[in-house]
């Protein structure tokens, strides 16, 4: 039984594949931080080794063992973790996926299922393996050890190279309507009105309307980001580099901080090039709508598209432990400014 609230063409996808009994050997979830991708490839691996009558039936070891990230056949990447370099173990600061790492599970991969059927490998935020890193997973994508299935996780498809993204089955796991949201949240004990606000900023990301509701300072946190990203590019030169002064500390709750500041505003910059070629559609910002709209009239499109990618950059720069100020007073740089008078309010 799925667990997984909404996403009903990709569970369909899944069950398919389940049901066929050969599923695809490489997968490619995308969708935005927090959709219920991972949760879904967790279900999906649990249901390739379920020995019950409906998969995943969620009472049989395999299945508790997936569930709990304790099956020894399901095997779960992500930035920072193991790799086989007998000189650098792990990497517990890293924020990209490292080839040292696609090298111990391809190793891993090559081994023959231990205690289920098939070996599974769930690799989140696949989206962040740089050239060389794909490069390596190639062959493994190309000829796949038998038995074994595996699922990357991704935001941004355009991130990963083509030669990746061909050799993999896409699933989509795309933003759940408001109101599902908001029966979900008040169904975990919120009242009404806090559920209303929590969905309205959600974006359809269900995981991160859950993390709200636990820590609500999270919500006010998005608000203030917000705020900035767009005082910010109506400001001068002088109050961007006031702005990037307030990093000058290398403690790393800064470069979290700020790490967290422009995942946001990326989605706010994706959301402005949207309005602006003239489509709300898939936005995750819609609780800010009116200030999307006028934004949306004031930028060149390859203007956004640019600072898009000195974002993702200056994002790989913190990941790095480059000098916080530095990286962001670069980064104010390339902001775009308006091309007409007047700011949105």
């Amino acid at each position: 039984m799925w667990s997984v609230i909404g996403h009903a063409p990709a569970l369909a996808a899944l069950e398919r594949a389940v049901e066929g009994g050969r599923p695809a050997h490489a997968w490619l979830f995308s969708g935005p931080e927090g959709v219920g991708k991972r949760t879904a490839a967790l279900e999906f691996a649990a249901a390739l080794n379920c020995t019950g009558d409906e998969k995943p039936c969620g009472a049989c070891r395999d299945c508790r063992d997936t569930l709990a990230e304790r099956h020894p056949d399901v095997e779960l990447v992500a930035p920072g973790g193991l790799c086989d370099e007998p000189d650098h173990r792990e990497h517990t600061e890293s924020r990209e996926l490292r080839i040292c790492q696609v090298r111990r599970l391809e190793r891993v991969l090559s081994l023959s299922p231990y205690a289920g059927a098939r070996r599974v490998a769930i690799v989140d935020a696949a989206d962040t393996l740089r050239a060389e890193a794909a490069n390596a997973f190639l062959k493994t994508l190309e000829e796949p050890p038998a038995e074994s299935v595996i699922v990357l996780l991704v935001e941004r498809e355009e991130r990963l190279p083509e030669t990746v993204l061909s050799r993999c089955r896409r699933v989509a796991f795309r933003p759940l309507a408001r109101q599902t949201l908001v029966e979900v949240l008040t169904g975990r004990g919120a009242p009404p009105e806090q559920a209303e606000a929590i969905a309205a900023a959600a974006g359809g990301r269900v995981g991160w309307a859950l993390r709200v509701l636990a820590d609500p300072s999270l919500l006010a946190e998005r608000w203030q980001m917000l705020e900035e990203v767009v005082r910010l590019a109506h400001a001068g030169r002088v109050e961007r580099f006031a702005w990037a002064r307030e990093a000058g500390s290398r403690a790393g709750e800064v470069r979290e901080r700020y790490l967290r500041e422009m995942s946001a505003w990326e989605d706010w910059w994706r959301d402005v090039l949207l309005v602006g070629a003239g489509t709300s559609e898939g936005a995750l910002n819609s609780d800010r709508a009116p200030v999307l709209s006028e934004e949306g009239k004031l930028y060149a499109a390859a203007d956004v598209v640019a600072f898009l990618r000195a974002l993702l950059q200056t994002r790989r720069y913190l990941q790095e432990n480059v000098d916080p100020q530095l990286a962001l007073e670069n980064l104010t740089l390339d902001l775009p400014r308006p091309s007409r008078g007047g700011r949105a309010r």
